[in-house]
Parts: C-alpha cells; sequence; structure tokens
C-alpha cells in the first residue's frame, strides 16, 4: 500500500484548521470528525467526512 499524499487526504475539520495557528494548538482536541459518518440508508453516501488531519492518529486518519 502506497503512502497517502495530501490529495488522498480529507478536508480538515475547522478545529484543526484553526490548530494549525500558533496559539491553537490545544484546538485538535476538540475535534469531534475522528471518523467519517455516513448517511443512514444511503449504500455509502457520507453525511461528514472525517477530518484529514495526520492528529488523530490511528487507522481513522491518512
Amino acid at each position: 500500500m502506497s503512502t497517502p499524499t495530501a490529495i488522498d487526504r480529507p478536508p480538515l475539520s475547522a478545529e484543526c484548521t484553526l490548530a494549525r495557528q500558533p496559539g491553537y494548538m490545544d484546538l485538535h482536541g476538540e475535534c469531534r470528525q475522528a471518523k467519517d459518518v455516513p448517511l443512514p440508508h444511503s449504500h455509502g453516501i457520507l453525511l461528514a467526512r472525517r477530518c484529514g488531519c495526520t492528529c488523530h492518529g490511528g487507522g481513522d486518519a491518512l
């Protein structure tokens, strides 16, 4: 499996985007978009995508 690139990653949440600014690093902990949220009964359509920030670690973040 290849290493994901920035193009392969979902967009950042508002919290993780702001957390990249000096003085706001603690906002990474406020991000609640750690997993994809599927639309019920939709067969793969997402209601919300997970945050693409690497701060989430594990298999959920790329």
